[in-house]
């Protein structure tokens, strides 16, 4: 059976529109020898007043912070807290003799709303930049620079299967937030994040 070009063209630009990209970026990391003389000291996170937010449940809100995953309230501090914990994971480990605070700009949170979640699926898109300063003299000793860190979002039944299971978008992202810091600050060895970018179905 054949199909006419123009029911192909549009099957192709369907497709298309619910294709997003996975990111996985981060430039100039730390190397192991420096951070291994770095103690963490505090983490300070900051999400400007500039950035937009909304709950509306769209596909694909056209804000820069999206976020469903706590109850109703102000999302740009919840996903401050999201931001500021997962960076304190990755690096609570550090034991060197000099303190440091690593501090965080949040760019965008990206999370799927309960209508993509609940049907495609897609990519929770995360960036923030970052810097590490001396504790004492505030003196900037690595960045900044911009990091990504989104991260798979499941959507249907996996979604479903998932949170019965625990792996909720909270986890998933804090997790991802937690592995790409540790992998820029040169923590990580052997399991350091590849930086990559793929293409994913789903917004």
């Amino acid at each position: 059976m054949k199909f006419p070009k123009i029911i192909l063209v549009t099957v192709a630009l369907g497709l298309l529109s619910a294709c997003t990209f996975q990111n996985t970026k981060y430039a100039a990391e730390v190397s192991a020898e420096q951070s291994a003389g770095w103690h963490l000291h505090d983490v300070q996170v900051s999400v400007p007043t500039a950035l937009t937010t909304s709950d509306v449940n769209l596909f694909q809100p056209n804000v820069d912070v999206v976020w469903h995953g706590d109850p109703a309230g102000d999302r740009k501090q919840q996903v401050a807290v999201i931001l500021e914990d997962a960076i304190e994971s990755a690096a609570e480990n550090m034991s060197g003799p000099r303190g440091v605070v690593v501090q965080a700009t949040l760019i965008r949170f990206h999370s799927l709303t309960p209508k993509a979640r609940a049907v495609t699926g897609g990519v929770h898109k995360i960036a923030f930049s970052i810097q590490v300063v001396d504790d004492e003299t505030g003196a900037v000793l690595a960045g900044p620079t911009v990091i990504e860190a989104d991260v798979e979002a499941f959507g249907g039944w996996q979604a479903v299967e998932a949170d019965a299971r625990g792996d909720t978008p909270k986890l998933r992202i804090s997790n991802r937030i937690t592995e790409v810091v540790r992998s820029w600050l040169g923590l990580a060895g052997s399991d350091a994040v590849v930086q990559s970018r793929v293409l994913a179905l789903g917004h």
